[in-house]
This record gives C-alpha cells, structure tokens and sequence, in this order.
C-alpha cells in the first residue's frame, strides 16, 4: 500500500516477507514514525507486541484480507496457466502486445504475460477488433478494485484481432518509432543504440505480421495519400492567401518524400 493510504488506528494485514503465500498477521497502526515506518500493534499472533513495521510490509486493510489472498492465488493460477500454455516472456512477442494495447489509446495495459483493463475499455475495443462482448473466462479474474487481469492467450487473440481490424494505428505508431530511432543510431556515438533497435525490430515484424502485410501496406499508402493531397490543399490556400514563403516550405517536404 501506498503511505498515503495509510492511517493510524487502522487494523491491516502485515506480511513480514513480501514473498508469496507467507502468512498474514492482524496489526493496528499507533502511528507514523518518520519516512516509510510506522508503530504497530500486533492483535492476533502476538497479542499486545508493539514494533515497528515499514510501509512495503503493509498489504492492505484487514477487512480486505480476504479478498487479497483470493486475488494473489487467482493471479498465480494465472501465471501458472501462461507458462502451461507455452509463455516463456519472450521479449519479441511481449513487446508486440505492450506496443499493440498503448496504440490503443485507451485504458488497458499490457506486462509480463497479463493484460489489465476494465470491463468498459476492453469491450470499446473488442468492438473495434469485431469480436463480441467480453464474458469472463478463467484463469481471467477481476479484481476487488473492479479491474480484469487477463492471461496471455486472451491477450494475444485480442491484439491480432485488433491489427487485422485497424491495421494504420499500429503501424504508424510503429513506423514513427522505427524512423525516428533509425535517426537516432545514424548520429555518431549512438552505436549503443543499435542492439536495442534490432531488439525492437523483432516486435516490429510479428506486429506486421499480425497486420497482414498486404492489408497493412496498402492501409498505409491509403493515409499517405490522404496526407498528402491535405498538404496541397494547405499549399494551395497559402498561396491563395500570399503566404509564398510557406507554401515553398510545404512544397519542398512534399518533393523529399
């Protein structure tokens, strides 16, 4: 839990260890000493005992004991399920969904192995992926705080379903990425960087594959089309309104390209 979440007189679960499946203890907050430590009161397995604890050893408030413990063993079902079904975190193919759910725009986050979202978003973007309303499939679970922790597999199928649907948002966000970054390594003493390119190149191409190459190309020339007859619009209205100086500007990025 966070400090300021914190508040003395309160009961909460300590966990003396954060290791997983250590034991709960029932203590009560007497007051905050000084950065992340605090003065507690043991009630259950050391009656009367007072110490001190840190805030990292604080899980969450005894009333939600309960619901924490439920919630850690369904997350490590889920994980243990990840790895039964073949995810081994490899780097190519995780990278690919992280960049996949943030081109989304929308309230899902992607990491080791597990999508997290609510039902709302999620469902705002199976629509646009052409799938159905999400109905909750184990080992998925949802959380006290309402959110849904989904496993690799349902993350995956929806990232594929989403690149086969709206291939541009994907393919400029990556594009962008690629272009700028390939400037980057150009530029003497950024040699380091180009490992971490090749690295991300990898990702770069399962997400064309998920795309589906021809679609995702000819998606791409579409909009750049569309881009550019707007430009000559623009040249077109700046030269209209004797603004020549610009309108050679935009004339001239038109022609580099």
């Amino acid at each position: 839990m966070l400090r300021s979440e914190l508040k003395a007189g309160i009961d909460y679960a300590f966990r003396e260890k954060r290791v997983l499946g250590c034991p709960l203890a029932r203590i009560k907050l007497i007051a905050h000493v000084r950065g992340n430590r605090w003065k507690a009161k043991w009630i259950d397995t050391h009656p009367g005992l007072v110490d001190y604890v840190t805030t990292a050893q604080i899980i969450a408030p005894w009333s939600e004991q309960k619901g924490f413990l439920r919630e850690e063993k369904e997350l490590a079902e889920l994980r243990e399920y990840n790895l039964e079904h073949g995810y081994d975190g490899n780097f190519p193919i995780c990278e690919a969904l992280q960049q996949v759910f943030e081109s989304v725009q929308d309230e899902l986050s992607y990491d080791h192995g597990v999508l997290r979202t609510t039902l709302a978003p999620l469902n705002r973007l199976r629509t646009r992926s052409g799938l159905s309303e999400y109905a909750l499939r184990s080992p998925a679970f949802q959380s006290r705080d309402g959110s849904l922790r989904l496993p690799q597999d349902q993350a995956e199928e929806l990232a594929r379903s989403f690149c086969r649907t709206e291939p541009a948002p994907v393919l400029i966000s990556i594009e962008t990425t690629e272009r700028n970054w390939s400037v980057d390594v150009a530029r003497p003493g950024n040699e380091y960087l180009v490992p971490l390119l090749n690295q991300y190149r990898a990702s770069w191409a399962i997400i064309r594959q998920w795309c589906g190459s021809d679609a995702a190309v000819a998606e791409r020339d579409k909009r750049i089309e569309l881009l550019e007859r707007l430009v000559w619009d623009a040249i077109y209205s700046l030269q209209k309104a004797g603004s020549e100086s610009e309108a050679a500007r935009l004339r001239r990025a038109i022609d580099r390209r």
